[in-house]
């Protein structure tokens, strides 16, 4: 199986059913049915990486949105990572660290400082990625507020030298 990037402009009504029955299977939980109707959670990405069995089915999939956020030292590029699932039948296979390697080296291409996540670092440690203490700035969806606090399950992962800021970190909207 091959990792496969696609611009999200150019999914197409058929892939757009896929990837909603896809990210339906992986997240389930009340607040995650809105994948029965759209492709992402809060705000369309840009990019996509997939992988598909041997039948073209989608086995696996990750999102990428092009992020600028705002830090107490200036303005920083980063690829917010979001939508990470793999189908039931092909977990366990490393389905995961494919498509991030794939995403990386194109952030990397891109001149993204770091790639960013709101997971389980127990999950994506492997790959790089590990909890920072900063305060996020984001937008609430459900009720239009800005809220300003720690998020356990943000997590960066450095793809050059730069260091990450310290301080507050501005999503810009809300969380990917």
């Amino acid at each position: 199986m091959r990792v496969e990037y696609l611009e999200d402009r150019k999914v197409d009504a058929a892939l757009g059913a896929a990837l909603r029955g896809l990210l339906s299977t992986c997240f389930t939980g009340e607040i995650n049915a809105v994948f029965h109707h759209q492709r992402f959670f809060n705000a369309m990405p840009s990019h996509r990486w997939l992988i598909r069995d041997d039948a073209g089915l989608l086995a696996a999939h990750l999102a990428v949105h092009d992020k600028t956020l705002g830090t107490e030292v200036g303005d920083l590029r980063v690829g917010g990572v979001a939508e990470v699932c793999v189908a039931a039948t092909h977990r366990g296979q490393g389905l995961v660290r494919q498509l991030l390697a794939e995403a990386h080296t194109w952030m990397i291409a891109q001149g993204m400082a770091f790639s960013t996540l709101f997971g389980d670092a127990r999950v994506y440690g492997s790959s790089g990625y590990r909890k920072v203490e900063n305060r996020v700035r984001y937008l609430d969806p459900k009720t239009g507020d800005w809220l300003t606090q720690r998020e356990d399950g943000f997590l960066i992962k450095p793809l050059g030298s730069l260091p990450w800021p310290e301080g507050v970190i501005d999503l810009r909207g809300p969380k990917f």
